[in-house]
């Protein structure tokens, strides 16, 4: 249970600064998963699993993001590595260019002063893995192909089970081969520390 203190505050704060030594010396990446922090089941009536979907779901891991990325928490711990978990990749390549808007547009007010954009921050450290997300697949350039991570979420309502390879079809047009190999398991291996058999490299 955590104390007070951080049950108002977010990942910015310095108290959490044990947990990212421990996650760097061991290598473990910190995730966030789809509904971080909040019930996702917020919305009832008209349009109410929808509004849950979109709003109390898939987009709850930006806060935690964006707070990681403008803190100097990567400036602190420059082996700490995160994912985001089921919530798409769409959200991403906006996200990382309004963190960098906001931090040259109220450059005054910024603090900690960071030693890059907060979006090199995610490029160098960030992930995101998705179902079904060609959005985020064609504006991949923002954040790199390594930091895509596919999934089918099985047995959930959004995962693409038994239909994968047909929604990896839908979303990989114009996707390399080598591409491809990183986004539907190579990057998650790599993240997650999973040894890979030489032929599936």
């Amino acid at each position: 249970m955590l104390p007070p203190l951080l049950k108002s505050g977010g990942y910015n704060l310095p108290d959490f600064d044990p947990l990212w030594a421990a996650l760097s010396e061991t290598g473990l990446p910190i995730c966030f998963h789809a509904g971080t922090g909040k019930d996702p089941r917020t919305a009832s009536g008209n349009g109410g699993a929808i509004i849950n979907y979109v709003v109390h779901a898939m987009n709850t891991v930006v806060e935690p993001v964006v707070q990681l990325c403008a803190s100097g928490v990567f400036d602190r711990f420059p082996k700490l590595q995160f994912a985001t978990i089921e919530a798409g990749a769409g959200w991403v390549p906006y996200t990382l260019w309004a963190m960098d808007f906001g931090c040259e547009a109220h450059a005054f007010w910024v603090s900690p002063k960071l030693k890059e954009k907060p979006s090199e921050y995610f490029r160098r450290h960030g992930h995101c893995s998705f179902e079904t997300d060609p959005i985020g697949v064609q504006n991949r350039q923002w954040m790199g192909a390594g930091a895509l991570l596919w999934g089918n979420d099985y047995p959930h309502l959004e995962g693409c089970w038994p239909r994968s390879q047909e929604t990896i079809a839908s979303w990989s047009e114009g996707v390399s081969r080598d591409e491809l190999k990183q986004i539907l398991g190579l990057n998650s291996a790599k993240l997650f520390r999973i040894d890979v058999p030489a032929q599936f490299k």
